[in-house]
């Protein structure tokens, strides 16, 4: 709960200053809308915010939790919303280059070590979903000091579908 209150925080904050694979993710946003085509056609072409959440069942899903607005689509925005959301771990972009936006972090034992290995990989899969939205970047490379539960490298939507 306390994370989604601080990222409804930051969303707002950051607020004011494509076409995605989706591939056996969960989404809840168009049961609602089904019955109206005009809003649904819109609505799916909204960028989202994407959090790792327990179904109520102890399972583990990503999901879509709120929509970005326009103008907070842009890498780093969405990077400062996840930077707070996980501030042990903080990454900064060296740079971007064609498709692919290149993070770093200092503190990569945190990851690696401290998160176990489901959290290093919901950590990455997070970030990876949360940045690909942003228009242009499809690829995210992680540098970081390799640990027991995470390694660096690049990633894609595409490394975390069907990963069960």
């Amino acid at each position: 709960m306390n994370r989604i209150i601080g990222f409804i925080t930051v969303f707002f904050i950051a607020s004011c200053g494509g076409n995605k694979d989706e591939q056996h993710i969960v989404t809840d946003t168009t049961s609602s809308i089904a019955a109206h085509d005009s809003v649904a056609l819109v609505t799916s072409d909204q960028s989202y915010f994407w959090s790792v959440e327990d179904d109520g069942k102890g399972n583990l899903e990503l999901k879509k939790i709120r929509p970005i607005s326009p103008d907070s689509l842009n890498y780093t925005s969405v990077l400062a919303m996840l930077n707070s959301l996980y501030p042990e771990v903080k990454m900064e972009v060296k740079k971007l280059s064609n498709d692919t936006l290149f993070l770093k972090t200092d503190n990569g034992k945190y990851l690696t070590q401290r998160m176990g290995s489901t959290g290093a990989f919901n950590y990455l899969k997070e970030v990876t979903y949360n940045l690909t939205e942003v228009n242009k970047i499809h690829y995210v490379n992680f540098e970081f000091k390799e640990g027991d539960h995470a390694q660096p490298g690049t990633y894609s939507r595409s490394d975390f579908v069907n990963e069960k």
